[in-house]
């Protein structure tokens, strides 16, 4: 099985041999099938280096590979990996030694855009099972409940009501990037949400009538409260909190977490909705000396480089403890969305978070834990691309 690395944190390779004297390091990075040899095709980058330490050398290569490992979100949540290959010859300035590589390379390295904190150290594997840092998911009623998994530990991940297990999937190892994190949800249907999106991934026809929605607000097709998540030796538990929100529209805000996986966030209380207007203004010569006058019509300042952007505050409803983790992984997320949902289609919007610091709430101290996040939009109001 390939190590499991992540490439927001650094990532170190050191070779060590008697009497080294140089290292070279072929990285080879891509996408689809894993190969043992990799081509010429994926070789990405050939670094040498010289000893200066006696009888080792270091690379450090997670930016180089980072480079390669495009997250995308819209909509759909797929696995989104690079595998790499990292091979590594030796000279020495007299005679000749084995030479050894650390972190093992054997079966090459499965990279995510995970990071680990300082205090974890260096070469962070983090979770080989579940991708995500909370065991307790509070959902909006009647949503799917998406845990994201690492295929490479993961055995079998099962949904569970009152005790009564409601769906069980087993996880098979895969060699291919598209499937080393699996999303897994209890509808089985990985990207569909709501009850109308399950009817017409079936093949249904939805038809919107207010007795209907009525009805489906009463009840919760997906009900589950807990996930168990298996790994060959040890098997961790999710609790799954429902929430039904009556008052205002719920939103599920979409990031890559501390694991480098998708991980959904529900803010369910009010939200509040505002653009920011800039420009740069200067002051125009207006006067026609021909005629001595000038239209007092016309602007004396103008305004040019006019620009706005959308932003939105959001607040999360009433959480436990367990969130602080989930929210300090948000606002370090450099890929953050959220999806607005209308009667005929949802779109996937992508944000930035505008909140920079954050006080941690307790259910000790603080009793109800609710937090209010300001973000902005990732893209001008006005299109300026070209």
């Amino acid at each position: 099985m390939a190590t499991k690395i992540n490439v927001r944190s650094p990532f170190y390779l050191k070779v060590s041999q008697t009497n080294i004297a140089t290292a070279t390091l072929k990285l080879y990075i891509y996408t689809g099938t894993f190969v043992a040899n990799a081509s010429v095709a994926n070789e990405k980058y050939t670094l040498t280096k010289d000893v200066v330490t006696a009888g080792f050398i270091v690379f450090e290569v997670a930016e180089l590979i980072r480079d390669y490992l495009e997250i995308e979100f819209d909509g759909s949540y797929t696995s989104q990996v690079v595998w790499v290959n990292a091979i590594i010859t030796t000279t020495v300035s007299s005679g000749s030694a084995t030479a050894t590589v650390s972190p093992d390379n054997t079966n090459g390295f499965v990279a995510f855009d995970g990071y680990g904190y300082f205090n974890e150290g260096a070469n962070p594997v983090l979770s080989t099972g579940l991708l995500m840092s909370n065991n307790t998911i509070f959902r909006l009623n009647d949503s799917n409940v998406r845990i994201p998994v690492y295929t490479g530990a993961t055995t079998s991940v099962s949904f569970l009501n009152n005790g009564v297990v409601k769906r069980t999937q087993a996880i098979s190892t895969s060699t291919n990037t598209n499937a080393q994190i699996d999303y897994v949800t209890v509808s089985g249907q990985d990207n569909n949400d709501t009850y109308q999106e399950r009817v017409v991934a079936d093949g249904g026809t939805f038809e919107s009538s207010k007795c209907l929605d009525d009805f489906l607000d009463s009840i919760d097709v997906g009900a589950v409260d807990e996930v168990y998540v298996a790994k060959a030796d040890s098997t961790e538990v999710v609790k799954i909190e429902s929430v039904e929100e009556c008052k205002f529209d719920p939103i599920k805000v979409t990031f890559v977490n501390k694991f480098g996986a998708l991980q959904d966030m529900w803010f369910f209380l009010k939200s509040v909705e505002s653009t920011n207007i800039k420009s740069e203004q200067f002051k125009a010569s207006i006067f026609d000396q021909s005629t001595l006058s000038y239209k007092t019509h016309q602007h004396q300042q103008q305004s040019f480089l006019t620009q706005g952007k959308d932003k939105i505050v959001m607040n999360t409803g009433y959480l436990n403890d367990d969130y602080n983790q989930v929210i300090e992984e948000l606002l370090l997320s450099e890929q953050v969305y959220y999806t607005e949902i209308t009667d005929t289609a949802e779109v996937v919007v992508p944000i930035i978070p505008v909140t920079k610091s954050v006080t941690y709430l307790t259910q000790l101290n603080d009793k109800l834990i609710n937090y209010t996040i300001e973000f902005e939009n990732a893209f001008d109001k006005i299109n300026n691309i070209r």
